[in-house]
């Protein structure tokens, strides 16, 4: 390989590291889930929730694939909970505990399937409910021909999925 074929084998190399490092985690806007996702939001718990922590989540697994955050995951739930009308804005009367007990990933592939396990438990008034949800997410090659791009997609259609499961349930 001649100085020219390194150069552009170097080009290729800078430019899949930049196009790794734009895929990130998931994100909060893509996490949230809109108003209108819950049709006859619960009076019960019109202006009475508040997310009082998440767990489970990670930036990155140990093979380096993009995760889902505790603080994004938080803030999605925080945003989607408003746009249904639950989110407390003042004292609240139930607490949600967001745990993510599993965020299934494929190693690899054109279309990326991901499958988010969250377990929501809703505390006050004396009782807590537990609303175990598992939903999926998926990303194809033309939503990115950028893999780790894909994976992050799926991560979030996967979460705001889940979000809205747990919205639908709490009717």
């Amino acid at each position: 390989m001649g100085s020219g074929g390194v150069m552009r084998f170097i080009k290729v190399l800078l430019a899949l590291a930049l196009a790794s490092m734009v895929a990130a985690c998931a994100t909060q806007q893509a996490m949230t889930v809109s108003a209108s996702a819950v049709a006859n939001p619960s009076p019960k718990y019109k202006n009475a929730v508040v997310v009082r922590s998440v767990a489970g989540g990670a930036p990155m697994d140990a093979l380096t694939r993009p995760g889902v955050p505790n603080e994004p995951l938080k803030a999605a739930l925080e945003d989607s909970l408003r746009a249904s009308g639950y989110l407390a804005s003042g004292a609240p009367k139930y607490q949600v505990d967001a745990e993510i007990n599993n965020l299934q990933q494929p190693f690899a592939g054109l279309d990326l399937d991901v499958t988010a396990d969250v377990t929501y438990k809703v505390s006050g008034a004396g009782s807590v409910a537990t609303y175990p949800i598992k939903s999926m997410g998926q990303a194809t090659f033309s939503d990115s021909p950028i893999a780790a791009d894909r994976l992050r997609i799926a991560n979030e259609r996967a979460m705001q999925e889940n979000i809205k499961q747990f919205l639908q349930a709490l009717k």
